[in-house]
């Protein structure tokens, strides 16, 4: 039967950085550097990979998640109402199940914000599967002094509690924009002198893309109007995976439409109104992303990464890649390898 580790306590406080302690002790060795970033390595018998854990100047913890545990990993939790996360899932997923507000996985490209009040429950990782992510924890009131000195003014209300409950499970499309900044943050491998304010800049970046997606006070009204049946969300979630999977021949919208037994016009706006982007532009997004990930963590030709991805020509690659990051594949990987 897996293990349920159990955190508790309120950010910053003895009582939670004890049981994080005790955690991270349990399943992982732990190293070091000199700037202050502990990174915690998961012992053979627990899986395969690392939780790094980065405090910042400004009082919030920068966390980086490339994990696959064997077997399985849950972790319960009971936080505070004043408990403030921002998870950015840049790879696999994670179940979260929480008390009050429900149960659902949190995908690829999918932004977690956690709600303004007490939460309880658990979150879980199936076995083996890999899940690459970085979040960064804190407190609300943390967050409000810190925007506050920024100049930011106050921060705009969660909103209802049907709202909060779809932006926690990476539902909401408004939360989108604050995927950008935070995988800058995984991405970025470097050890120098200005790894520290290089993470400071994307944490001002993430939370003015927060401050902003909080302000949106509806959706526009096609994706507030249109409901989707249980069976359709399955098959609109199958769609990035199919994608992926055919990337180098990809199907035309007709072929999707026909693979989940919806229209073109349902199926298009339905992935619209679930992932905040059309089909193509998400997985456009999605290739790109995980080309900037191989040009950080390998030293494959970028020709090759560029036919990873699905690109039929390097030139073609590089021009995607250069429109969409402002740089040229060679250029990323100097400066973030």
């Amino acid at each position: 039967m897996t293990r349920v580790h159990q955190l508790t306590g309120a950010a910053g406080t003895a009582t939670l950085d004890a049981a994080y302690a005790e955690y991270y002790a349990s399943i992982a060795q732990a190293d070091e550097s000199r700037d202050g970033t502990v990174r915690h390595r998961l012992r053979p018998e627990v899986g395969d990979g690392t939780i790094e854990v980065t405090p910042l100047r400004s009082g919030f913890h920068i966390v980086r998640y490339d994990v696959a545990f064997a077997g399985g990993h849950q972790v319960g939790f009971t936080f505070p109402g004043d408990h403030f996360e921002l998870e950015h899932c840049v790879d696999g997923r994670m179940h979260i199940s929480e008390a009050n507000t429900g149960a659902g996985d949190l995908h690829a490209r999918s932004v977690s914000l956690s709600p303004r009040c007490a939460t309880e429950g658990v979150v879980a990782h199936g076995d083996g599967e890999r899940y690459r992510a970085v979040s960064i924890t804190g407190t609300w009131s943390r967050l409000e002094s810190y925007l506050g000195g920024l100049g930011a003014g106050a921060l705009p209300a969660i909103g209802p509690e049907n709202v909060a409950r779809e932006r926690y499970l990476g539902r909401s499309a408004v939360l989108r924009p604050v995927a950008g900044p935070l995988e800058e943050i995984f991405l970025h491998r470097r050890s120098s002198p200005g790894r520290l304010l290089f993470m400071e800049s994307r944490l001002v970046a993430a939370l003015a893309a927060l401050v902003d997606g909080l302000t949106v006070t509806a959706p526009p009204a096609d994706a507030r109007d249109l409901a989707l049946d249980d069976h359709e969300v399955a098959a609109l979630r199958r769609v990035p995976e199919l994608l992926w999977r055919e990337r180098h021949a990809p199907p035309t919208l007709a072929d999707l439409a026909r693979a989940s037994s919806m229209s073109v016009r349902r199926l298009t706006t339905g992935f619209r109104a679930l992932y905040g982007a059309s089909v193509t532009e998400y997985h456009r997004r999605r290739c790109l992303d995980r080309a900037a990930a191989l040009l950080v963590e390998t030293d494959w030709p970028v020709a090759r990464i560029g036919h990873e991805v699905g690109y039929a020509s390097a030139s073609n690659f590089g021009y995607a890649f250069r429109r969409d990051r402002g740089t040229t594949p060679a250029r990323f990987r100097r400066t973030h390898s």
